[in-house]
């Protein structure tokens, strides 16, 4: 019988050189996780929200459309269809269509606008999984679904990003550059998550190098020709409002800003007389603009 062949060793190098990139790659995995997982945290409503919402309004009506890469969306059409002003909303982290309809029906009236609204993938009733691209892809959606299927023309409608819907509302704006849109509208922006995460995160030392997704809305600002007008809170607790002033001083215009002393993040249209003020600068911008 043949002797059998000595096994060798694996060299010791050979195996710390392997068990270092295993811990890397599941460093890394972690830390997209962690990433996703701070990122974009749960709907609390959950996918029936805005479907019971929308049986019990006569205002409204269910929409659905899918992305280029196959991942379908759920949605509303909210307001008069007469309405002249078209205006796409894109809402904040966490958001979904239907808790906030008296909100948005109330805009529709005092703006003389219909509404366009969405949930981002894996918000609410739509599919998927949310990422950077893949907002942007539901933004992309969500314009196409508005020209081929509404037949809204793509020069009257309006962007309405707020919060962490900034990030794909200004992409895709600034992917429409040679046929922009009417107008775009900022309600509590950030210039990037690479900057949120080194202020509100300083203590990991280098936060900025963990991000994956960044929206960094910052340097495709100088780009927007389009008319943007904008609002933010000077006591927001979870985007800087000097944030919102760097973003809006990186704007070519024509531009306006709106400070709303003493209002937070989430409170700003919990006042009705904020909220009237609110509506009636932005009817007055849009009307100079059209």
């Amino acid at each position: 019988m043949a002797d059998e062949p000595v096994k060798q060793p694996v060299p010791p190098a050979l195996r710390i050189s392997l068990t270092g990139v295993l811990l890397v790659t599941l460093l890394l995995l972690g830390v997209r996780y962690m990433n996703a997982a701070n990122l974009y945290p749960g709907v609390v409503n959950g996918a029936e929200a805005g479907p019971a919402l929308a049986r019990e309004r006569n205002d409204v009506r269910e929409v659905e459309f899918t992305t280029a890469d196959g991942v379908k969306l759920y949605g509303w059409v909210q307001g008069d269809d007469a309405a002249p002003r078209k205006i796409i909303q894109f809402m904040g982290n966490g958001e979904q269509v239907g808790p906030a309809a008296e909100l948005y029906a109330a805009s529709c009236k005092a703006l003389n606008a219909q509404f366009l609204l969405f949930d981002y993938r894996g918000f609410g009733a739509s599919e998927g999984k949310p990422s950077e691209p893949g907002l942007y892809a539901d933004a992309r959606a969500a314009h196409a679904f508005a020209v081929d299927q509404l037949k809204w023309r793509p020069e009257s409608i309006i962007l309405w990003g707020r919060s962490l819907g900034g990030g794909p509302a200004i992409k895709l704006a600034a992917e429409l550059a040679e046929n922009p849109p009417a107008a775009l509208i900022l309600e509590a922006p950030f210039t990037s998550v690479r900057d949120m995460a080194s202020l509100r995160l300083a203590h990991l030392g280098k936060p900025e190098w963990l991000v994956y997704d960044l929206y960094d809305n910052l340097s495709r600002a100088p780009g927007l020709k389009l008319p943007v007008f904008h609002f933010h809170g000077d006591a927001d607790e979870i985007i800087p409002y000097a944030q919102g002033e760097q973003l809006f001083a990186a704007l070519p215009g024509p531009k306006q800003h709106l400070a709303l002393p003493g209002a937070g993040h989430n409170d700003i249209w919990s006042d009705e007389t904020r909220a009237a003020l609110i509506r009636a600068r932005i009817n007055e911008f849009l009307g100079a603009h059209e």
